[in-house]
């Protein structure tokens, strides 16, 4: 699964109206491992990549990989985060490092949800990828 959060976080990180719409800077883009413990200024992203199947013989994996936004404005700045980040992955073609090549990450499920310990909407946005 090398290289498929790298993927993910330069795609997000680098799309400039991703970028306006979450607040990030220079030195904090707001994309972070799904296991980033420290607070953030939100809105912010959380990526995690999830275990998937492997094409045993043909060198090909399916990972699924989740992205998480985080917001405690509203429900409004989830789907206008959530439409940039499907114009940045959704289909699209994504390189990582040491070579690794992303065909596709396709949506594949999108959940909300309320934290009221945190007071953050949520919504998860799952994509299965295809990767060489």
């Amino acid at each position: 699964m090398d290289g498929i959060y790298e993927a993910f976080f330069t795609a997000l990180s680098g799309d400039s109206s991703l970028q306006t719409l979450l607040g990030g800077s220079a030195s904090d883009k707001k994309v972070y491992p799904i296991t980033y413990t420290g607070r953030s200024a939100l809105p912010a992203v959380r990526v995690a990549v999830v275990a998937g199947s492997s094409d045993l013989g043909f060198n090909i994996d399916r990972p699924v990989v989740d992205v998480l936004i985080a917001s405690n404005a509203s429900a409004t700045e989830l789907n206008n985060i959530g439409s940039a980040i499907d114009a940045v992955l959704n289909r699209k073609r994504l390189s990582g490092p040491n070579g690794a090549i992303l065909h596709v990450a396709k949506k594949i499920a999108e959940r909300d949800g309320y934290d009221p310990n945190t007071l953050e909407y949520r919504r998860v946005i799952r994509y299965q990828v295809i990767k060489t």
